[in-house]
């Protein structure tokens, strides 16, 4: 229970109230001028069974007229367009997990001081720089709303220095041909067809899932797939919509192999319905997660194999079949602007970013570059 004592001057004249109480064991003291300050902030512990930080925040939602944080970014959310049903899904999981300390506080009361204790909070619960500065991206954003709509003056996420991502280690990785065969080979058979076309055309899985056969021309003169849909995750499970960016909307040639490898499947699914399918009986729902969990026991088979093992460092993710694709392209000669294209990247920089390191004549022109300096350098 907090207490109030009357603070008196030497005249006996009383000055300030002091209100004392015990958070966890802690004796606090708080001195306030009135006695109907120190009442209101008596209540407000008392209602928060002497939690300090609750009483705080209980006092400046009072103060304040301004909605909370949480409030601002939920609208937010709402005002989006043009926005993948994905991308909100994972915005209001951003702010289910992340928003402790920040979202119940007054958006008009968030200063740079409590920027930077979400923020320390965040890397103390072993949140990774990535999606540190993820979440700190759409708080950034919300905040911009919260501006605009005139909820604030500023934007307290401006200029804030976020925790460097020094990990060395490099999440793609790039498979050769003959240990994506080693891989294959271990999969069930019915899956087989699935992977030749993600390692044939680059896909990503959501695309490949949605396809249907009226989106192959097998038997063109150049044959290729159509990519214009591709399965999402929905706030209420998975549907097919559009794919993930404008420039995925793209035709991706088919090598003779890859036809061979699909076109029984094609031909044999029925109008409208999934080509790839998990199993025979499953004609509609993508499953994705059975997908990766079969690539995950075709990769663990294959590692096993005694007498072909996989012999790799880690177990290489579904993804990297488009990454492994990715590099075989680059190795055969195309460049990252043909690449981009084929892989639907939305621009040349996410091709340069991740698959310039692969091409051949940079490496080339780097070395040469080096050794021209270092001549100069002898030489001078």
């Amino acid at each position: 229970m907090a207490t109030i004592e009357a603070r008196k001057n030497k005249a006996g004249t009383i000055t300030s109230y002091r209100v004392e109480w015990y958070d966890n064991g802690v004796r606090r003291r708080q001195t306030l001028p009135t006695e109907t300050d120190a009442a209101k902030w008596k209540h407000l512990l008392e209602a928060v069974k002497h939690d300090t930080k609750a009483a705080e925040l209980a006092l400046l939602r009072e103060i304040s007229r301004s909605p909370s944080f949480e409030d601002v970014a939920n609208g937010h959310i709402e005002r989006l367009i043009n926005v993948r049903e994905y991308t909100i899904k994972r915005y209001r999981g951003y702010i289910k997990n992340h928003f402790d300390g920040l979202g119940n506080l007054p958006v008009d009361q968030i200063t740079e001081d409590d920027l930077i204790r979400w923020i320390q909070r965040m890397v103390k619960k072993g949140c990774s720089p990535k999606t540190v500065a993820n979440v700190h991206g759409f708080v950034h954003a919300a905040m911009n709303s919260a501006v605009r709509r005139r909820l604030r003056p500023d934007n307290p996420c401006n200029g804030r220095l976020l925790p460097k991502d020094n990990a060395t280690d490099d999440k793609a990785m790039f498979l050769t041909m003959d240990q994506v065969n080693l891989i294959i080979n271990q999969a069930d058979q019915w899956h087989q067809p699935m992977w030749r076309l993600l390692i044939g055309s680059g896909l990503r899985l959501g695309e490949a899932t949605a396809l249907t056969p009226s989106d192959f021309q097998l038997d063109a003169e150049t044959p290729s797939v159509r990519i214009t849909k591709a399965y999402q995750e929905m706030e209420d499970g998975w549907a097919v919509g559009a794919p993930k960016t404008k420039k995925a909307r793209r035709t991706v040639a088919l090598a003779p192999s890859t036809v061979e490898a699909i076109r029984d499947r094609v031909e044999s699914a029925e109008r409208g319905k999934p080509v790839f399918t998990i199993s025979r009986d499953t004609l509609v729902y993508p499953q994705h997660r059975q997908w990766l969990d079969a690539w995950y026991d075709a990769t663990k088979a294959a590692i096993a194999n005694k007498d072909m093992p996989l012999k790799l460092e880690k177990r290489p993710r579904i993804h990297d079949i488009r990454h492994s694709h990715a590099s075989m392209m680059i190795a055969g000669g195309m460049n990252l602007y043909e690449l981009a294209n084929r892989l639907g990247h939305e621009s040349i920089i996410t091709t340069t970013k991740t698959y310039g390191h692969l091409v051949p004549d940079a490496h080339f022109r780097a070395a040469a570059m080096v050794e021209t300096a270092l001549t100069k350098s002898i030489a001078s």
